[in-house]
């Protein structure tokens, strides 16, 4: 299923040409010399690089999940283990991530400049060399923009190195930009015509992810510490690139796009470029997996014995800041948390965990302590989900940019040069997503019109009609009646699924002549509400409410008259709902933007970076942290002390990761960055 990992990674990086001893080219192994000999071999060192990049030292744990999720939309409930991961901003220059993090950039650009001085090696189709070099030059931008975006100044190497070639002073970040500009742009030449649609896959490079990578390139120089606010005007040219070449579109679903990662299905139209795991094909359990889904996902245990059990960590927490800032419905009475009108939030937000053996689905109403549960491992094929009770490998691609990040980027820089009235468009166009109401309407809220009474359990809650279909939710029952309606789901977000008119609310379930009822069981009939206190099969005479509280039995089960039934109605968006608040400032339309891409990019590795561009993540941080403690996230019992002290840790040298001790020590031509 997994289209770009098909051969073994040969490491090739850092190899020079050297004195021949009694002039004897090696024949038994592999040397720039006697390598790149063929479209092949050229392909299979593009190939390693790929496969690199979702290597635990890069996106298959540390960039998605160790530096990058302690900010104010997700928080470590890690003690010392966050610590030792960098969680909790008590790393130094000698943790072994922030080593690794640095080394395996630097050995991919290591082969892709060995790659690139062979590229004209082999007799091969001027087109498909093209491409090779294409994606070569991209990645190796791409790896630069991962170190000078993480370390600042960094060495610039552009071709292999010598042995002894150690000493190399760190190139200031402006220039470092420079050449990741000029690397990407002749990609864009190269790949002109490469697209992830003509491919049916979009984990290889192609020119929309060059064009859409470009744009982030440009919006982090506009921002902090380059503050080049010159670039703000090509992150409008580039975004407009990608939206104009109509290859790409949102998914009408915010939940399906992360249901495809896990499912192994491609969205080329959403997700513009993702990384690919190391194979998720059909009867393979064996290959290496990575960490997507599991430090950063829903709680869970594999239990032999329950084939639909995965295994994941949860090592960090939303935060009620990410919470709160989606939209609730204000007239849902549900208790303890109310209904929101942005599908996002339950998705991004799981208010439950799966415990214990047999594993159960159990509640986390309590904010602080809710998984980020934008990576599903559930929804992993069974193969590589639980193999006789032992761990699969699991393989979530990471998305590394979305269309959404698109149009947001575009929206920000259009606001930034011209003010916030075009803008409008893109950021309404991803709210609309978000409420589910991108193609039509989806029921909005549920309200409670008769509690009722006599209810011992929660009754069941059906929505139909009304044109649509999908629409879901629980009842909330205290003191025996309906408090309030959970809207689980607003509907199904697809084609001919939308709600023209207002569907119908049902709470209980209709008494059925000939069903077989056991001791507990809650029907209505006519008006009343029975709890069934004999079992047995129902006759066709009907329970009646004879008198008062008394019994209504009939052959068979036995019904007693426990008392109403509640009632509900729902009601359906307009289509204008979820848009932004017109008329807004630049300023504050530009705040909109900060909350907007939390909600939407939330857990995707962009938030701690966004914070840093915006210039000024430690009192950012030193902000959020007040807040939160002074909004629960001390509580042990239901906050996240743990995660509190993450944050409060933060200092103004963490916009930066120290560079590591060990290249310290080998390039002594280094400077440690402020505050290591």
């Amino acid at each position: 299923m997994k289209r770009i990992y098909l051969f073994a990674w040969i490491i090739i990086a850092g190899l020079s040409s050297c004195k021949k001893f009694l002039d004897t080219k090696p024949t038994d192994f592999y040397t720039p010399d006697n390598y790149y000999a063929t479209e092949a071999q050229l392909q299979q060192a593009l190939t390693g690089v790929y496969g690199d990049l979702m290597r635990p030292e890069l996106y298959a744990q540390v960039i998605p999940f160790n530096f990058t999720t302690s900010t104010d939309e997700v928080l470590s409930n890690r003690t010392a283990d966050g610590d030792t991961r960098g969680l909790r901003y008590n790393y130094d220059a000698s943790q072994v991530y922030v080593g690794n993090l640095w080394k395996f950039s630097y050995l991919g650009i290591a082969n892709l400049n060995s790659l690139l001085e062979n590229i004209n090696k082999p007799t091969m189709d001027s087109t498909k060399r093209n491409i090779i070099k294409g994606q070569a030059l991209f990645l190796r931008g791409f790896l630069y923009f991962t170190l000078t975006s993480n370390y600042g100044d960094v060495p610039l190497v552009l071709r292999p190195l010598g042995i002894n070639e150690t000493t190399i002073p760190a190139t200031p970040q402006k220039d470092v930009y420079a050449q990741i500009e000029k690397d990407m742009k002749e990609a864009e030449v190269l790949l002109k015509d490469y697209t992830a649609a003509k491919l049916g896959y979009n984990e290889l490079v192609t020119i929309s992810a060059v064009q859409a990578m470009l744009a982030r390139v440009y919006i982090y120089w506009a921002g902090y510490p380059q503050n080049n606010v010159s670039k703000y005007q090509d992150v409008l040219t580039y975004t407009n690139k990608v939206v104009n070449s109509g290859l790409h579109a949102l998914n009408p679903d915010y939940r399906q796009i992360f249901i495809n990662l896990s499912k192994d299905a491609y969205d080329v139209k959403e997700n513009i470029w993702e990384l690919g795991s190391f194979g998720a094909a059909p009867g393979v359990v064996t290959k290496g997996g990575n960490d997507i889904g599991n430090f950063v996902g829903i709680q869970s245990g594999i239990v032999a014995a329950d084939t639909t059990s995965y295994s994941s960590a949860s090592w960090v927490w939303a935060t009620k800041k990410l919470f709160d800032s989606y939209e609730v419905d204000p007239t849902n009475t549900a208790t303890p948390l109310k209904s929101s009108l942005d599908v996002r939030r339950d998705w991004n937000c799981a208010n439950y965990i799966y415990s214990g053996t047999p594993r159960v689905k159990t509640a986390r109403p309590n904010v602080w302590q809710m998984s980020a549960g934008k990576f599903r491992r559930e929804y992993c094929p069974a193969i590589i989900r639980n193999t006789n009770g032992v761990g699969g490998a699991y393989n979530i691609n990471w998305p590394v940019i979305r269309y959404a990040d698109v149009l947001l980027m575009r929206a920000e820089a259009e606001n930034y040069l011209n003010g916030p009235g075009n803008a409008y468009a893109d950021i309404n166009l991803v709210r609309r997503r978000g409420y589910g109401i991108m193609n039509g309407n989806v029921v909005k809220s549920v309200v409670v019109n008769n509690q009722g009474s006599g209810y011992t359990v929660a009754p069941a809650v059906t929505i139909s009609g009304g044109g649509g279909s999908g629409a879901s939710g629980t009842a909330v029952v205290t003191g025996g009646k309906v408090v309030g309606i959970y809207l689980n789901s607003p509907g199904a977000l697809a084609p001919g699924t939308y709600y023209s008119s207002a569907p119908i609310v049902v709470i209980g379930t209709a008494w059925v002549p000939g069903t077989a009822y056991t001791v507990g069981t809650q029907i209505t009939n006519a008006g009343n509400l029975y709890t069934v206190t004999t079992a047995g099969t129902s006759t066709t005479t009907a329970p009646t409410q004879t008198s008062g509280a008394s019994n209504a039995a009939v052959t068979g089960a036995v019904f007693t008259y426990a008392g109403v039934p509640a009632t509900a109605t729902a009601s359906i968006t307009t289509g204008t709902e979820a848009d932004l608040t017109p008329g807004l400032s630049k300023e504050d339309f530009q705040l909109a933007i900060r909350d907007e891409r939390m909600r939407e990019l939330c857990f995707e590795a962009v938030r701690k970076a966004d914070l840093i561009r915006w210039g000024n993540f430690y009192q950012d941080m030193q902000t959020f942290a007040a807040w939160a403690a002074a909004n629960g996230a001390s509580v042990t019992a239901t906050g996240n002390p743990n995660g509190l002290q993450g944050a409060q840790n933060v200092g103004t040298r963490h916009v930066l990761l120290p560079k590591p001790t060990y290249e310290l020590n080998l390039n002594r031509a280094l400077i440690q960055n402020p505050g290591w």
